[in-house]
């Protein structure tokens, strides 16, 4: 071990535990960034569903006329959850526009994952990405999609052909007058927490009210929400 003088030893010390400092704060503000930049993200997903992070065009066809069409045996739902929507609003249920599918055919066969594979195994939680199969049958490629954990109620938007590892997730497909991305970006901030061993969707999720803008309007907010994402995740990057 090469021993400099006490003198020397005391300078790298004192020069070292400044470095640290820096790097402690760095890491501090970094962090801190961090939560701004999500809480920054879900308060405009919160301002996109209620109507107020474009403007309105009164020249686009009102949602409800949208949904005459697409869901005509829909049954009214309370709208007190969303009070002094912008005009030609309305609002539905989840079920009224998005049906599901049950993942057994899709499930994966083999854990035995391999970055050399092609076809992802998602999860609807954190992870998403469990690994790659290369299982070639029961591939799910509907797309674009939504899966949704019928436990926990996380959900994901997913444009690639995938499979699944657990039974406990429904597939989502919107109906197709529906921007799918706005349904997307409304569930991922919409969720139920409960009893971690019940199933949501068909009892309780499907039943949640969305307000549902003039699909032009959906077009607006969906490029809106992705612009901003694209710069607010420009900046994590170079943190």
């Amino acid at each position: 071990m090469p021993i400099p003088p006490l003198n020397e030893q005391r300078r790298i010390v004192t020069e070292v535990n400044r470095w640290f400092s820096l790097i402690s704060d760095l890491e501090r503000n970094e962090s801190e960034l961090n939560d701004i930049i999500k809480a920054t993200k879900t308060k405009i997903l919160n301002l996109a569903i209620h109507g107020k992070l474009v403007l309105q065009d009164p020249n686009d066809e009102p949602a409800s006329e949208l949904l005459k069409r697409i869901a005509p045996h829909a049954t009214p739902c309370d709208t007190s959850h969303y009070e002094n929507l912008p005009s030609g609003w309305a609002v539905c249920r989840l079920e009224d526009i998005v049906d599901y599918e049950q993942p057994t055919q899709y499930l994966v066969q083999s854990t035995n994952y391999s970055d050399n594979y092609k076809t992802p195994v998602l999860t609807a939680g954190k992870s998403f990405i469990l690994g790659y199969t290369n299982e070639t049958t029961g591939i799910y490629d509907k797309l674009p999609t939504i899966i949704f954990d019928d436990f926990t109620t996380d959900s994901r938007f997913v444009d690639f052909p995938f499979k699944v590892k657990s039974s406990a997730m429904k597939i989502l497909q919107v109906n197709k007058e529906i921007n799918i991305r706005y349904v997307a970006y409304f569930m991922s901030i919409t969720r139920l927490v409960g009893d971690t061993h019940k199933r949501y969707w068909i009892s309780e999720y499907s039943k949640i009210t969305i307000p549902l803008p003039p699909i032009n309007e959906q077009n607006r907010i969906v490029q809106t929400i992705q612009d901003i994402e694209a710069k607010l995740n420009e900046i994590t990057a170079e943190l």
